[in-house]
């Protein structure tokens, strides 16, 4: 190899390691995803199928396990009410503020 090949070398060496020298204290932040919230709507008194209103807007109907989980509800205060699907028409209603994160919302029916 001829010296001009070595010095071309000698340089490309020096280049990389000055570079991951001065770039290695580089921290990127990237600030975390805020948390959206996550409401599981409970029916506590019975098992029942129950129509979920959210703001008066219908969200899904509980199944048999009296449960329902919603993740498209903002954060604030919110009207939640359960309305029987059966002939029976029981029916509860709770306001409750909703933050983000895991949120429960109890619903007692009569």
């Amino acid at each position: 190899m001829s010296k001009k090949k070595y010095i071309k070398i000698f340089i490309t060496l020096i280049t990389i390691s000055t570079l991951t020298l001065f770039l290695t204290g580089c921290i990127v932040f990237i600030p975390p995803m805020p948390m959206r919230p996550i409401v599981e709507i409970r029916i506590i008194n019975d098992n029942w199928e129950y129509d979920i209103y959210v703001d008066g807007k219908y969200e899904g109907t509980t199944r048999e396990s009296g449960k329902l989980t919603l993740y498209t509800i903002n954060e604030g205060y919110h009207h939640f009410e359960a309305e029987d699907t059966s002939s029976l028409k029981r029916y509860g209603e709770k306001w409750q503020a909703i933050k983000s994160g895991y949120n429960k919302v109890d619903i007692s029916t009569k």
